[in-house]
């Protein structure tokens, strides 16, 4: 028998073994399966087991629990406030409703916000960026809380506007009715004044003139030592006249000159002017929130002694707000600078709550109060019926007394 017979024969034994394993490898050995009908009792192992039915072998599929959050779909600064209603919410693309799966066996975070009435008229805490989900701990309800607890003030000053000081007083601020939150628009008042353009002063000027005068001896005492003690006869003197302020030179009837000078300082001229809807940021001076302090231990009595009494604690009353801060743009706030360090008046009105309208107001002056209610400058009378200023009595009075 050759090599190459026996080549032959090898791999013909080989392909014949690979055939008997895979066959047995998908017949399992038995032959096939058999058909098995539910209930039917099954042998194995010398054991007796009963089909199991279709719905045990079969899995049901489940559905996973969800449930609503709210994500931010545009950045927005913090201090920045959502819509009043819900119906303003969904319309204004702030934010939309998604729907998250819950694992089984979890819950969905507590911090979520799952209404959305926990957003409405809310403010941001911090910045809540693009697809960011809303959280509780992410707004506040209240204003003063995010001032207080996080940045300050500076939480609360809107996007474009910076905060400014202002003095105020019980009448400028409707009575301490101002508070965080609120809207006002401040009323300034400035005095104009008439100044000299070249001395950059106050009118009037100051008058100053020299008097010349001759002495003649012969007439001061008669005397020729006189006349010498005078410089001689014919001797000239010179004397400064200082008149503040500095009037005007009028003949009287008699055909004398005299000075006529003001009774009272310059008159300033009041020009007011307003600024609108500004945003009321703090109340008084600013103190960041102080730690809680444990109260103080009181020792115990000695054995027969009475229990000392705590010492009761005074609440001081604290002293009326002097200041208020207020947000406005940084053209505004200029204005407002120049206002304080020019002395100018200011006084506040208190606006309702969700009124942002602006108003088309002039500055009022006395020509503007003229022209707007119709005022006719009287002319000049020669005689009048009130009595003098330093009257102590009317004659209707001085007549009752009698």
């Amino acid at each position: 028998m050759g090599r190459r017979t026996i080549i032959i024969l090898i791999v013909v034994v080989a392909l014949l073994a690979l055939l008997a394993v895979a066959y047995f490898a998908i017949t399992g050995g038995g032959g096939g399966d058999t058909p098995v009908t539910e209930g039917e009792v099954l042998v194995s192992d010398g054991l007796a087991e009963v089909a199991p039915s279709i719905e045990e072998v079969t899995p049901v599929p489940t559905s996973m629990p969800t449930d609503t959050v709210y994500v931010s779909l545009q950045t927005v600064p913090r201090g920045f406030q959502y819509p009043l209603t819900a119906e303003e919410l969904l319309t204004s693309e702030l934010v939309r409703q998604e729907r998250r799966t819950i694992a089984e066996g979890e819950s969905l975070n507590s911090n979520f916000i799952i209404d959305i009435e926990d957003i409405v008229g809310k403010y941001a805490r911090n910045r809540i960026f693009q697809g960011e989900t809303l959280t509780m701990d992410a707004l506040a309800s209240d204003p003063t809380l995010t001032g207080v607890e996080n940045y300050g003030p500076s939480s609360l000053i809107p996007y474009g506007s910076v905060a400014a000081a202002i003095p105020m007083d019980r009448l400028s601020s409707v009575a301490y009715a101002l508070d965080e939150g609120d809207h006002v628009d401040i009323m300034i008042t400035f005095l104009f004044y008439q100044i000299d353009e070249e001395f950059q002063t106050y009118l009037r000027n100051a008058g100053v003139f020299f008097v010349q005068e001759s002495l003649q001896a012969a007439e001061s005492t008669g005397g020729a030592g006189d006349a010498a003690a005078a410089g001689g006869e014919g001797a000239t003197t010179q004397d400064i006249f200082v008149i503040s302020p500095y009037g005007r030179f009028e003949q009287l009837p008699t055909g004398d000159l005299a000075h006529i000078s003001p009774s009272e300082p310059q008159r300033p001229i009041p020009i007011s002017m307003i600024l609108q809807n500004a945003k009321v940021i703090q109340v008084g001076e600013w103190k960041p929130q102080a730690f809680a302090q444990l109260p103080t231990p009181v020792p115990p009595a000695a054995e027969g002694e009475a229990t000392p009494s705590p010492t009761p604690q005074v609440t001081p009353i604290p002293n009326p707000p002097e200041v208020l801060v207020l947000a406005l743009s940084p053209q505004q706030q200029l204005l407002v600078k120049y206002a304080v360090e020019s002395f100018a008046n200011f006084d506040f009105a208190l606006r309702g709550a969700n009124d942002g309208q602006l108003y088309s107001i002039d500055n009022v002056d006395l020509d503007f109060i003229l022209q707007r209610f119709g005022i006719d400058v009287p002319l000049n009378f020669g005689y009048s019926v009130d009595p003098a200023p330093d009257a102590t009595a009317t004659p209707a009075a001085a007549g009752q007394g009698e």
